[in-house]
């Protein structure tokens, strides 16, 4: 069972601190300012910022903004994800992250648990957009 404190809900003032956020964007628009300020947030991060299963919209969004054109930047297409836990551990682990972005829906509490913990070790940021609000309960 997940602790309180491994899941964070973010607002427009975004942490940046290691672990495991949850995005709960109401709208498209709310969702490209979280984007928009995730990558401007990040512009200046040693690491890379990697972004998992965006849509389509998120694309067009990225597409335009002047920030993601100019940042350490990799998409990975949701067809290109066979497993979603094992590559957000993958990311994790790798240390050259210091921010990952996924659209991907998380449907197992015991894996997204521990996703939590190792983003937390490894001092990396993970920003979960979903639609599932049980999940930050």
């Amino acid at each position: 069972m997940s602790s309180p404190q491994s899941r964070k809900q973010t607002s427009m003032n975004i942490s940046n601190q290691p672990g495991l956020h949850y995005c709960l964007p109401s709208a498209e628009q709310q969702e490209s300012r979280y984007l928009h300020e995730l990558l401007q947030q990040q512009q200046h991060a040693k690491g890379w910022t990697l972004i998992l299963a965006p849509e389509t919209t998120s694309l067009k969004v990225l597409a335009d903004m002047e920030v993601f054109q100019q940042s350490r930047t990799l998409l990975i297409h949701r067809k290109q994800i066979q497993d979603l836990a094992g590559t957000l551990k993958k990311a994790i682990l790798a240390g050259t992250c210091s921010c990952i972005i996924n659209f991907a829906e998380l449907t197992d509490l015991q894996q997204t648990h521990e996703l939590s913990l190792l983003a937390e070790s490894c001092g990396c940021a993970v920003y979960c957009f979903t639609t599932n609000t049980s999940w930050c309960h």
